[in-house]
């Protein structure tokens, strides 16, 4: 099985895909790390500060990590672009409100102007959106908002097993925006 999990950075993507990597004993690829050590970017956007990643060149190399791995094993691919990758089997998008959005990137020290750009998307369901027009009804999204990594581990579990669903559409932001 192979596990998408994207999400607006900040949403917890990373936190909880290593605490359910270790739950379900599972191979973990985090996407950012892959388009670092093999170089998948294309440049840097000078206005953003952001590697221009080359999306093919992503996917292909998700692919040769798919082939090298084992029937049965589950892979779970994490990033905010992994949604991408069209041979995943199921996709978690992590969401969180925009107001917790904003706390989490100021954590992390991220500028104004990048945090409001990333409020934006998540308000709008950007990674929502990209992952519903790529993988249909494979879709689930989960808000972090009030939820410990771990809680948010044991939902993604129960999707995987088929004990819960959460489909696309329940998880709305807008009205949050303003602030």
């Amino acid at each position: 099985m192979i596990l998408l999990i994207t999400g607006t950075p900040g949403t917890g993507k990373s936190t909880v895909a290593a605490v359910l990597k270790n739950k379900i004993e599972a191979f973990l690829v985090g996407v950012n790390e892959l388009v670092e050590d093999k170089h998948l970017y294309t440049g840097i956007d000078e206005n953003r500060g952001y590697k221009i990643v080359d999306l093919d060149a992503m996917c292909l190399e998700l692919n040769r990590v798919v082939e090298t791995s084992k029937e049965g094993d589950v892979l779970i691919v994490e990033g905010h672009l992994s949604h991408y990758f069209e041979d995943g089997d199921l996709v978690v998008v992590l969401r969180a409100k925009p107001s917790v959005l904003r706390e989490r990137l100021k954590t992390k020290g991220w500028a104004d102007s990048k945090i409001q750009e990333n409020i934006e998307a998540e308000a709008i369901d950007i990674c929502t959106f990209e992952s519903y027009e790529i993988h249909g009804d494979n879709v689930n999204e989960i808000d972090t908002s009030d939820l410990k990594p771990e809680e948010v581990a044991d939902l993604i579990i129960d999707v995987i097993t088929g004990k819960k669903r959460f489909p696309v559409g329940n998880v709305d932001f807008l009205e949050d925006i303003s602030l």
